[in-house]
Parts: structure tokens; C-alpha cells; sequence
């Protein structure tokens, strides 16, 4: 299935799918979902913004909104290993271009007005049969102060 947007010398065209709203349960659902293979590897899901000929277009990924309850929560979590190991999750920023710096990396959780803010963890795995997993912070080296 191809979705997509016509070109145009102007702005392109735009392509939204949205799930079905209610008023009196629950809103419906949406889901992406790559291919399976019994045989070969998955289908990869590859979500990216547009590049510009000034500034690349923005990617946001944000819970829903609850008015009476708790936001949608967000869940990056790699595939598992059946046999093997499981996969990776890597969160980074690109490298800088000729003329200017590397974009900054940011983990911070919300404030709250009524209540605790919420925790940060960073937490290693451990293992039943050899060592628990490494947790380095390092600085990046430079040849300027700070």
C-alpha cells in the first residue's frame, strides 16, 4: 500500500490519517505495522520528515492529551530475541554540518504544580549468567574552553 501526497512548485501536498473520534467512548485506534516473514527478516518501519532546502521538517511524537485522567504514555522499546540477542535503541543527535554545532540532547520529565515531578532513571539491565550491563557518561572532547 502506497499513501502519498502530490509535488508542487509551491508547498506539497499534505497526507493525514487520523482514527475515528467519540463523544461517548473511547476514540478509535491507529497502527503501522511492517510486514512478517516466516522465512527472512521483518519489514523495517521507517518514519522521517522532509528535508528543506532551508531547515528539515520537524518529527513529533506526542501521548494524547487526558482531560480527566492520565496523557497517553509513549514506549520506545526495542524487539526481543527469541533465540538471540535482543535489538538495540539508540537515541542521538546528527552530527554538525561545516559551519555549525551538533544538536543538543535533552531528558528532563515535566513540572508538576500539585504534586511530585516526575522520577529519571537510568537503569542497567542484570543477567543470570555473566555481568550486568555498563552505564558510562562521558564528555565529548574538544579543543576550545567549556
Amino acid at each position: 500500500i502506497v499513501i502519498s501526497a502530490g509535488s508542487g512548485d509551491g508547498v506539497g501536498g499534505s497526507t493525514s490519517i487520523t482514527a475515528g473520534a467519540s463523544s461517548a467512548a473511547d476514540g478509535g485506534d491507529a497502527s503501522m505495522v511492517a510486514g512478517s516473514s516466516s522465512s527472512g527478516s521483518g519489514g523495517a518501519l521507517s518514519l522521517e520528515s522532509g528535508m528543506g532546502s532551508t531547515s528539515g521538517g520537524a518529527l513529533s511524537v506526542t501521548g494524547g492529551v487526558g482531560t480527566s485522567s492520565l496523557g497517553g504514555s509513549i514506549a520506545l522499546t526495542s524487539g526481543s530475541g527469541t533465540d538471540t540477542s535482543s535489538g538495540s535503541v539508540t537515541v542521538s543527535t546528527a552530527n554538525a554540518g561545516t559551519a555549525g554545532v551538533s544538536g543538543a540532547l535533552s531528558l528532563s520529565t515535566g513540572s508538576s504544580t500539585s504534586g511530585d515531578s516526575g522520577d529519571v532513571s537510568v537503569v542497567s539491565g542484570s543477567s543470570a549468567s555473566g555481568s550486568g550491563g555498563d552505564i558510562v557518561i562521558s564528555v565529548g572532547s574538544g579543543d576550545g574552553v567549556g
